[in-house]
C-alpha cells in the first residue's frame, strides 16, 4: 500500500532521500542483528561450560560435607552449625554491554565459616575453599543469565524493525516512488500534447 503523498517532483525528491536512508538503517540493523546472535551464541557456549563446571563442583562439595559430617561427632557439627549464622553479601549496579543496560551482581564479601584448625578436620579448609569458588561462579552465572536474557530481548527488538523496514516502510516508498513517477510522466505526456495542439492552431 503506497503512502499518501502530493504526487510532484519534491515529493519525489525527498521520498528517495527517504528511500537510501531507509536502506542505510536496514544494512546497519542487518549488521547489528547478525553481530547480537554471534554474540547470544558464545555467550551460550560460556554459559553452558561455566554451569557444567559449577554443578560437577557443587556434587563434589556436597560429597566432601557428606564426609565430614559422617566424620565429625554430633556435638562438634551442631557447634559448627550454631556459630556460622553469617552471610555473603551481594551489591547491583547497571551496567552496559554492547550498549545493552544489564543489571550486574558483585559480592561484596563470601562469608568464611569459624572453625577450629585443631578439632575439624583439613577437609574443612577444602570444603570452604569449594565454597567461596561456587557461590563466585553462581553470581557469575546469574551476570550472564541477566546478559542472555537482555541480549535475546535486544536481538527480537532488532529483528522487528529490520523486518518493519524490508517488509513494510522500504516496499511502501518504492511503491509509492513508481506511482509518483508515473503520474509525473502521464502529466509530461499530456502537456507536450497540449503544446502540440497549441502550436497546430
Amino acid at each position: 500500500m503506497p503512502l499518501r503523498v502530493n504526487p510532484n517532483r519534491m515529493e519525489l525528491l525527498r521520498l528517495k532521500k527517504r528511500l537510501a536512508i531507509a536502506r542505510r538503517g536496514h544494512k546497519l540493523l542487518q549488521d547489528k542483528l547478525e553481530g547480537l546472535i554471534q554474540r547470544f551464541m558464545e555467550e551460550v557456549q560460556n554459559y553452558r561450560t561455566l554451569r557444567e563446571l559449577t554443578e560437577r563442583e557443587f556434587l563434589e562439595f556436597l560429597a566432601i560435607g557428606g564426609t565430614l559430617y559422617i566424620r565429625l561427632s554430633g556435638p562438634l557439627w551442631e557447634s559448627l552449625l550454631q556459630i556460622n549464622d553469617g552471610k555473603t553479601t551481594i551489591s547491583q549496579k547497571l551496567e552496559k554491554r554492547m550498549n545493552i543496560p544489564v543489571k550486574e551482581l558483585t559480592i561484596e564479601n563470601v562469608y568464611t565459616p569459624l572453625y577450629s584448625y585443631i578439632e575439624t578436620p583439613y577437609v574443612m579448609d577444602e570444603l570452604v575453599e569449594r565454597w567461596s569458588r561456587i557461590v563466585e561462579n553462581i553470581i557469575v552465572l546469574a551476570n550472564k543469565e541477566r546478559y542472555l536474557i537482555s541480549l535475546a530481548e535486544e536481538i527480537e527488538r532488532t529483528k522487528r524493525r529490520v523486518n518493519a523496514l524490508e517488509y513494510k516502510l522500504i516496499p511502501q516508498i518504492e511503491e509509492t516512488i513508481k506511482l509518483i513517477t508515473v503520474k509525473l510522466e502521464e502529466l509530461e505526456r499530456s502537456n507536450f500534447f497540449r503544446l502540440l495542439r497549441l502550436k497546430e492552431s
